[in-house]
């Protein structure tokens, strides 16, 4: 290397290091923000709470995020991208239709155990109706997830894997099941329940539902 060149990689390389450095500090903020949201609505989080536990000022947040909406629609855009890669994935997996409808259920609950604020935001919205454009788009994406569930059903029931019920009514109702049941890990009373044993929960009921669902005889 010349020294005409010796500036221009210098450079280059501060240039990396500052953006891994913006990516970290932003990574520490969705994460500071997605925990504070498992635990309160959106309208009860401050951007100083958030910049505390992050461990950063409130006016990195601000350049990072520009607004607290700003932030809240970058939470739920991460959160959305890996709730819909993994429940595409398993509805995508190269098995059978039984084995598929019971790993969506897996990857489901998962998913609810690893983001809570998934069960937060579902709940708030549930109680009261989306305010913002975010909250919009996380009952218009959990809509059509719970949708693809439902065809997972009606494949499993079509391929004859699974005794004949309706596969909406049944979406429906796992779908309430595991909101409720991964929302007592976020009680703090004498209802809570540890995630692991939430996971167990389902699990057990899962292994009963599955086999009243399949049918006397099984196709070969």
């Amino acid at each position: 290397m010349n020294d005409a060149q010796k500036p221009k990689v210098l450079a280059a390389d501060a240039a990396a290091r500052g953006s891994r450095r913006r990516e970290r500090t932003r990574g520490l903020v969705l994460d500071a923000a997605e925990q504070l949201l498992s635990q309160h609505a959106p309208e009860e989080i401050r951007v100083e709470d958030v910049a505390a536990r992050a461990g950063i000022s409130p006016a990195s947040v601000y350049v990072h995020f520009g607004t607290k909406d700003g932030l809240l629609a970058a939470v739920t855009e991460r959160v959305l991208a890996v709730a819909t890669e993994t429940l595409r994935s398993a509805y995508a997996a190269e098995t059978t239709p039984l084995e598929r409808f019971a790993g969506v259920g897996s990857a489901y609950l998962r998913l609810l155990l690893d983001h809570p604020t998934v069960v937060r935001y579902l709940t708030v919205t549930g109680e009261r109706g989306p305010r913002t454009a975010v909250e919009d788009e996380v009952v218009e994406r959990f809509s059509q997830l719970r949708g693809e569930f439902e065809q997972s059903i009606r494949d499993a029931v079509d391929s004859g894997a699974i005794r004949q019920v309706d596969p909406e009514l049944l979406s429906y109702f796992l779908f309430g099941a595991w909101n409720g049941v991964a929302a007592l890990a976020l009680r703090r009373d004498a209802l809570a329940v540890a995630p692991e044993r939430v996971e167990q929960a389902v699990i057990e009921a899962g292994l009963a539902l599955l086999e009243g669902l399949i049918p006397d005889s099984p196709p070969a």
